[in-house]
Formats: C-alpha cells, structure tokens, sequence
C-alpha cells in the first residue's frame, strides 16, 4: 500500500484457541496474551511496515509459554511424540510460509518465516524441516517432556480411553472429562494473531502441536494457507482455531478474507464464517479472528470462549475477552 495510509488506525489482535470448557488457571492465561500482544504491538508503533514482525512476536511468544497447545504446550500425538505445524503470510504480497510435522523446534513460526523469506518454496514437512533449521545454526532438541508432566498425565489419560491407532478421536480436540479439568489445564488449542500496521498492511500467523493423539503425520489446518490463516491486502487477514478437518474443507480463512473484500467488516466477516463452520458441522467446533482494511478487528466463535487480548493505536492498553460474545 502506498504512503498515505501512514496516521490511520493500526493494531494486533491475538488468540489462545476456542474450546468448550470452563477457563480454569485464567489469571495465568490472561499474563501470557498480555505479554503476547504487548510484544507484538511495541513493533507496530515503533515504526511501519511491521504487522509480519508483530503477528511472528506474539505468536512466538505464546509458543514459549507453555499454556497453549504450541511449542513447549504442544499436546502429544498417539505415539507420545511432538509434531506441531504453522504458518505465517504477509498481506503486501501474499507471500506465505509453513511447516508441518516439525519436531525438536523450540519455535516453528520463526522457521516458517525463513521459508517464506529465504526459499521459493511455501511449505516443508517432517525431516525436511529438521534439516532446513539446521542451515540457520538451529539445534534441534528432544521434547522436554520432564518440563511438562501435565501433558504427560493427560496423554496417558486420554490413552485409556483409545484402543486402536486410528480410531476417530476428533472429540478429543475441544473436550475432556470433568475429572481432567480439574487437574489439566492443556485444553486450549492453535494460537494465532492477526495484525495491520501503520502503512495498512496486513499479516497473519499461527502455531500449534495439533489435536490430542492424532497419527503420526497428520497435519491440520495452521499449516494449509486459506484454512488456519490468510492475509492478502487488497481485503484483510485472518487466523482460525478449532477442529482443523472442518477448517480445511472450507477453506476457511480464504473465505473471511473474501468476505471483507466484498465491503463486510471484520466483525460481520467474522459472523459469517462461523455461522458457515455451524451450518457445516455444527456447534463447539472453532473460532477466528479478523482485521479488515480500516483496522477494525473481528472474534467470532460458536464455542463456550475463546481468549483473545487486542491492543490498537486508540486503546494501547490490552484488551481482555474470553467468551464467545
């Protein structure tokens, strides 16, 4: 975009994944999106063309939480390994980079911007990751599993109640027994941030360990451009979490963007995709959030919450949401 856009608003929205439960632990949630979306705003007002930088800060800084389900909280797949995908996509000229399947990464958004910034390639997967971060000096790492017995305890509790490898557990994703809310707090799924900077553009980005005890190889949504996220300036960005089949079969992301190029807002366009995502599968299966070209954000969800924190050039205090209103 040109010059002119320079003085208009600008901002960061972020999101720590949709789920049905009562939030337990919020006070510690709610520290990790401020710290997130602080991070992520403090490049935007430093100067333009930054909203790439911001949604990769905030993003990279929930996966070195620990309590969503990315980096060091990503949940285990069947065979009690770590396979996390993400992505992230600059709205300036649709560029885009993702992985898939990446293991011993301490922070796979960052990896997926050296793709799309340093390959002529959009995604890499499994080994081929590996091999691409350690090109970038990058050592690669076991999962440290001694850091994260929660995680440990419920993949052993959720085995109990899976008998074969490839019994269809998409229940998995967004729910647990009531048991395990009381002694679990890993049921917040992908986090991702959308941002729009000084100059109007746009970017999106996402990260996450994927679906409790998914195969070994599966990979979802945040690592297919148009279903966990697309940016594009010429309508807005967006990032999705949820069940990430349902996601991907309707491309999601791509169709928020396309409703804000036809004039909607952020938030109608929000609406709209996930009265789509209900329409097609029903209730208690995803959310996402928005920015359009006026730097108007949208959150949407047809879950019980979805924590997001937002910080704008009008309010440059976080700005705290949980529900799904």
């Amino acid at each position: 975009m040109t010059s002119d856009r320079k003085g208009f608003d600008f901002g960061i929205l972020i999101h720590g994944g949709a789920g049905v439960e009562k939030i337990k632990r919020t006070d510690e949630i709610t520290r990790s999106l401020k710290s997130a979306v602080s991070n992520g705003f403090d490049l935007l007002k430093r100067s333009s063309n930054k909203a790439v930088d911001s949604v990769e800060a905030a993003v990279a800084s929930m996966e070195d939480s620990g309590v969503f389900d990315a980096g060091v909280g990503s949940y285990l797949t069947i065979d009690k390994t770590v396979e996390m995908d993400a992505s992230i996509m600059d709205g300036r000229d649709i560029s885009a980079g993702s992985v898939g399947m990446a293991m011993g990464i301490k922070n796979p958004i960052k990896l997926a911007r050296k793709i799309m910034e340093h390959t002529d390639h959009v995604m890499m997967v499994s080994d081929g990751v590996t091999r691409f971060s350690q090109l970038f000096g990058n050592t690669v790492e076991e999962y440290p599993q001694e850091l994260n017995t929660k995680i440990l305890n419920e993949y052993n509790r959720l085995m109990k109640s899976v008998r074969i490898k490839w019994k269809k557990n998409n229940k998995l994703t967004m729910l647990s027994s009531a048991a395990s809310q009381e002694k679990s707090h890993h049921h917040y799924s992908t986090v991702g941030a959308v941002a729009i900077d000084k100059d109007g553009n746009v970017a999106s980005a996402v990260s996450t360990g994927g679906i409790w005890l998914k195969m070994s190889g599966r990979i979802g949504d945040s690592a297919i451009i148009g279903s966990g996220i697309y940016a594009d300036n010429k309508s807005g960005a967006a990032c999705a979490t949820g069940y990430g089949e349902y996601i991907m079969r309707l491309c999601l992301c791509k169709y928020a963007c396309d409703q804000m190029q036809s004039r909607n807002s952020a938030h109608l366009s929000s609406k709209k995709s996930i009265d789509v995502l209900t329409e097609r599968f029903g209730k208690d299966t995803g959310g996402i959030i928005t920015v359009d070209l006026k730097g108007r954000f949208g959150r949407a969800c047809n879950t019980r919450f979805m924590p997001t924190a937002m910080i704008t050039n009008k309010n440059q205090k976080p700005v705290i949401a949980f529900g799904s209103g």
